[in-house]
C-alpha cells in the first residue's frame, strides 16, 4: 500500500494573510514537517485568497491524487472529499497539531473547520 501524500496549502491574501500571520504559520508547517521527517510526503504551499477573510487565517490540508500538476490553484472547498479539510483560525501553535493528527493520523481537526460566517445585510 502506498503511503498518501498530502498539499497544505496557506492562505496569504492581502485581507487577512500576513495581518493575520500567515507567514508564521507556514513558517510553523516547514518546522513540523522537519521535526516529523515528512518533508517528501508533504507540499506545503501558499494560495493567494480562499475568500473566508473574517475566519483567517485559513489553510486547506488534503491528499495529492495520483498524476496531480503541482500547479494548481486552491479554493475552499465545497464538500470535502476524503482527506480533505479546510482550517480557519489556525495558529502556529496547531501545525504540529494538524501534521500529527491529520496527515499521520488520518484525523480531521473538527475544532478547526469553521462554517462561514454569514454575509452581513447592509
Amino acid at each position: 500500500m502506498s503511503v498518501r501524500r498530502y498539499r497544505i496549502i496557506i492562505c496569504r491574501g492581502p485581507e487577512c494573510g500576513e495581518r493575520m500571520g500567515s507567514r508564521a504559520i507556514h513558517t510553523a508547517f516547514t518546522e513540523a514537517l522537519r521535526v516529523r521527517h515528512l518533508e517528501d510526503r508533504v507540499e506545503l504551499t501558499w494560495q493567494s485568497c480562499f475568500g473566508r477573510c473574517r475566519q483567517a487565517p485559513n489553510c486547506l490540508v488534503r491528499p495529492i491524487l495520483p498524476n496531480e500538476s503541482r500547479f494548481l490553484v486552491a479554493v475552499a472547498p465545497v464538500a470535502a472529499g476524503p482527506g480533505t479539510a479546510f482550517y480557519s483560525g489556525v495558529t502556529p501553535g496547531d501545525a504540529l497539531r494538524i501534521i500529527d493528527d491529520h496527515v499521520v493520523g488520518g484525523r480531521i481537526l473538527r475544532d478547526l473547520v469553521k462554517r462561514p460566517d454569514p454575509v452581513p445585510k447592509p
